[in-house]
């Protein structure tokens, strides 16, 4: 009896989150097949930390910048508790996600990271002096917050460059390019606004992820 009725159990549909990233939060959409067609079942706003006050008050979210007003060392210990911070918020935030989606019977397997080029590793020292460093090292911080409070969670991680987003997502939806944008629109349509680019970008990673 307990066979049979394990059998008739719909199995959990795979789902696979896609995040664009910003400097202390970001969008995620989370998807699965339906078919040979992709359905949104969540999307939401994932904060990593709070809204900044000042530096000396262990303000952020803008780390780094923060942290070139310290002095060296106390601007590291600043960077360490900042993302040990984030990890913890994302990690529980994702894990309200997967918990809400796991009562409706769906099953999160991976997070899809969208990445810029990230610039080789230099000192601290460095990078502080840097407007164009300290802004690099910003996007790479929380893009390394999703990945590590994903892989907490046992989620397989899967990146994707900015740059290769469209064309690669277009192969693997069996779309022109330029039909991509319709397709997204057409997408997210009945969901209702919000459906912004990072919605849409978020989408086409998570897409690639469940290929």
């Amino acid at each position: 009896m307990v066979a049979r009725m394990a059998s008739a159990e719909r199995p959990p549909r795979a789902v696979a989150f896609g995040f664009s990233v910003h400097t202390g939060w970001a969008a995620l959409v989370a998807i699965s097949r339906v078919g040979s067609g992709l359905t949104v079942l969540d999307r939401r706003r994932v904060g990593m930390l709070p809204v900044p006050l000042t530096p000396r008050q262990d303000a952020y979210p803008h780390v780094f910048h923060a942290a070139r007003e310290l002095p060296l060392a106390t601007a590291e210990q600043f960077i360490r508790k900042a993302e040990g911070e984030a990890r913890t918020r994302a990690r529980e935030e994702l894990a309200a996600a997967m918990e809400a989606l796991r009562t409706s019977g769906h099953r999160v397997v991976e997070s899809a990271i969208i990445t810029a080029r990230e610039s080789p590793s230099r000192p601290l020292e460095e990078v502080l002096q840097s407007h164009t460093l300290v802004h690099a090292a910003e996007g790479a911080l929380f893009r390394a917050v999703i990945c590590s409070a994903s892989e907490d969670l046992g989620l397989r991680v899967f990146q994707v460059p900015a740059p290769e987003l469209v064309r690669r997502a277009a192969k693997v939806l069996g779309l022109a390019k330029d039909d991509v944008p319709e397709f997204l629109t057409q997408l997210g349509r009945p969901l209702g606004p919000p459906w912004t680019a990072d919605h849409k970008a978020a989408t086409l990673a998570a897409a690639l992820a469940l290929s």
